[in-house]
């Protein structure tokens, strides 16, 4: 085997591990339909705002630190969603009204702060 094909083997190796790493199973999935606050392991999180208004709490910093956190409101929701800071019970802002048409936002947490890494809210 040559050098060049025995690296895309390794390399897909590696892409399946990476894969397995990153996309969590069915069982890392969190399903929210009211108001809840994340623990460290709820990473990706799918909110049902068709009821009622309802605010997601991130975690403690301490707890949450290096991670980062995924939160989609699909289709269907029709109420705000709103997204606090566990410590200083404040909401963080986002561009728009997180509540349906596959709205999402990914944070970051340093330990210290919240980062908003990226959102796609209306």
């Amino acid at each position: 085997m040559s050098g060049r094909a025995r690296d895309r083997g390794h390399a897909e190796t590696l892409t399946e591990r990476m894969i397995k790493w990153i996309v969590p199973t069915a069982a890392e999935i969190v399903a929210v339909v009211g108001t809840y606050t994340l623990k460290a392991g709820d990473q990706l999180v799918f909110v049902d705002s068709a009821l009622a208004d309802m605010t997601i709490t991130l975690p403690p910093k301490a707890e949450a630190a290096g991670n980062f956190y995924f939160i989609q409101a699909p289709d269907g929701g029709t109420q705000d969603v709103s997204v606090f800071d566990y410590e200083l019970g404040t909401e963080i802002a986002t561009y728009g009204d997180m509540d349906t048409d596959d709205d999402h936002a990914l944070f970051f947490c340093t330990g210290q702060a919240w980062i908003t890494v990226f959102d796609g809210v209306a």
